[in-house]
């Protein structure tokens, strides 16, 4: 059980589900596109639309929009056609420095990929944090993810997974985003994940490694010290969190490596479960691969994931 601004709310949710089948998903796969209502207003403060921009980098699969402005959260889940990984499922949080979410480069390519393997995944389209709006207590984003965890676990009996085996997954700031939900998930109320898997992950928000803009968004230009304690994901491992696996290039000069390799450290130190590894290329943000290198780290999680109890 979590306290303080980190107590996760056992406060019953609703949930609306529109099923969608299209030929994106995959062969033989269905994708269902679900409105997420947690138990606290369902829209931020001051956002007042949805805006979904196209970069012009568009990658060899013409997509990568990101989104701003998410006035309600969403979960668009990819259901495998036939089921591996014992029945295991994972929240995806797509990263955009706590700016915009890039919905598509690390968000729908990882549902799409990791459920033509077995694995059901819901991609989560968060609330951007607004830290005039919760000066205290949890971002909007954070309560966004918890809430995907609890909804994705009520559902296992109908999506045929095993509740003991759902997970989280997020890249950059979007894995800082995974990473909190490893610390603050609690099992009395579902929201504890059975592992976390971190891509190029923000992970300090204060010293040298710290990513400026995704701690501004946050928390905002000036917080506490005792703020940047509670969400400086390496500086809160204690035992008997999940079992983590991360992965970030050595050339990643966006969020240093040193994110990944001090949370491993203190994860390791606390008697957690932690693989790391760390790729020579790939830069920041290479999704599911930039080149062979940094591409080595999908197969490499479904070996960890596969040698999980």
């Amino acid at each position: 059980m979590t306290s303080g601004p980190f107590r996760s709310s056992p406060a019953r949710s609703f949930w609306l589900a529109l099923v969608l089948v299209l030929p994106h998903a995959g062969a033989g796969a269905t994708m269902e596109e679900i409105p997420l209502l947690p138990p606290f207003p369902a829209k931020t403060p001051n956002a007042t639309e949805e805006v979904v921009y196209r970069f012009n980098n568009l990658d060899d699969r013409g997509f990568n929009r990101v989104v701003q402005k998410v006035t309600l959260p969403t979960l668009t889940v990819y259901h495998p056609a036939a089921r591996s990984g014992r029945g295991a499922a994972m929240v995806v949080c797509p990263g955009g420095g706590y700016s915009y979410i890039a919905i598509d480069r690390e968000g729908h390519a990882l549902g799409r990929y990791f459920s033509a393997r077995g694995l059901t995944v819901a991609v989560l389209k968060y609330r951007l944090p607004d830290p005039d709006a919760t000066p205290t207590g949890l971002p909007f984003s954070q309560q966004d993810a918890l809430a995907a965890v609890r909804y994705v676990r009520s559902r296992a009996a109908e999506w045929g997974i095993d509740p003991q085996r759902i997970g989280i997954a997020g890249g950059s700031a979007g894995g800082h985003l995974a990473g909190s939900v490893g610390i603050l998930g609690d099992a009395a109320d579902g929201s504890r994940p059975d592992f976390v898997c971190l891509l190029y992950p923000v992970v300090c928000l204060g010293g040298p490694f710290a990513h400026q803009g995704s701690r501004q968004r946050l928390l905002g230009a000036a917080p506490a010290p005792s703020r940047l304690a509670e969400f400086s994901l390496e500086r809160r491992a204690r035992p008997g969190l999940p079992p983590y696996f991360l992965v970030h290039a050595r050339d990643d000069k966006g969020v240093p490596p040193e994110n990944s390799e001090l949370l491993a450290a203190a994860l390791r130190e606390k008697g957690v479960g932690a693989e790391l590894l760390l790729v020579a290329t790939g830069g920041h943000g290479f999704g599911l691969g930039r080149d062979e290198e940094s591409g080595r780290w999908k197969e490499a999680f479904l070996a960890w994931l596969g040698r999980l109890p």
